[in-house]
């Protein structure tokens, strides 16, 4: 059912729950960035959507371990009152070498779990170990750990262990739907959502990053596609990209797309119009609801 929801949802959209409800000199600043990368895209997009942010709602609960290393943490943003909400588990991007679920002075990734909060969700940020040091399938255990402790305590915290989306972005995205694939008979969770992953790093242009965390043997890495696995995934997913980002993104996700309704199993598919990798998600929160209702019908269907 959830699967001709949605897509009736999207196409319901008022045009204000998209891009065009930030003011006109932000969305100028978006394209104006465009398909930049690395630190600068991420310090000019932030820049450009600070100020559209609300204040916190909640004090989060921060660093939480969920496993022994270091990077083994995640943060809970948890409405006050009790309750079972639907919680909301949001992976971060980095280029799987980098990345943090939260940093001093930075509104993101806060953003997300503060936006789940004021939606009535449980909102939780996880952190992982990153290559070099830990390479494929190092995050895929991570997030198994991760959802295994939300799934054991999230409920002293209001949160409902049945009604879990995952959610990732950029490299996060990858490794939710790497966690996906090799979990797809039982995933531990009842939807997810992926926004401008890699899922066939075979396909992907090779860099150094990618490289670091799957490595480079060519037959590796095509048994490290996590396409075949998401084709035998039996809850929703919901797939997004944005239309400013680099090529090779859009790819990715539109591939993954192919072969899921080739499966029979065609998801939802948000192109956004007037985004770039990383204003997607870094513009959760404001004006903007694009991504955040469908999320909403993720989380409460």
């Amino acid at each position: 059912m959830l699967r001709f929801i949605l897509p009736a949802l999207l196409l319901a959209m008022p045009a204000a729950a998209q891009i065009s409800a930030l003011p006109p000199e932000t969305q100028a600043a978006i394209r104006a960035i465009g398909p930049a990368m690395g630190a600068e895209g991420v310090a000019r997009t932030a820049e450009a959507l600070a100020a559209l942010q609300p204040p916190p709602k909640v004090e989060p609960l921060r660093d939480q371990r969920y496993g022994p290393d270091p990077r083994h943490r995640l943060d809970i943003f948890s409405p006050n009152g009790a309750g079972a909400r639907p919680v909301l588990v949001f992976v971060h991007g980095g280029g799987f070498v980098g990345g943090d679920k939260t940093r001093p002075g930075a509104f993101y990734y806060d953003n997300i779990g503060q936006w789940a909060a004021r939606s009535g969700l449980v909102g939780v940020n996880i952190t992982y170990r990153l290559a070099p040091q830990h390479s494929y399938p190092a995050v895929v255990e991570d997030i198994a750990a991760a959802l295994a402790w939300v799934r054991a305590n999230i409920a002293a915290h209001g949160g409902d262990p049945a009604r879990i989306v995952l959610m990732g972005q950029s490299a996060g995205a990858a490794h939710v739907g790497d966690y996906l694939a090799a979990h797809a008979a039982s995933p531990g969770v009842a939807s997810a959502m992926l926004v401008s992953g890699v899922h066939d790093v075979g396909s992907y242009p090779a860099s150094p990053t990618t490289g670091a965390y799957y490595g480079n043997d060519p037959v590796k890495l095509a048994q490290r596609s996590a396409i075949p696995g998401l084709t035998r995934l039996n809850i929703p997913l919901f797939l997004a990209s944005a239309d400013l980002e680099p090529r090779a993104f859009q790819e990715q996700v539109a591939r993954l797309n192919a072969a899921l309704c080739l499966a029979g199993r065609c998801p939802p598919f948000l192109h956004m119009a007037g985004h770039n990798h990383f204003s997607t998600v870094f513009a959760i929160g404001t004006a903007d609801q694009e991504l955040t209702i469908p999320l909403l019908a993720l989380a409460n269907r």
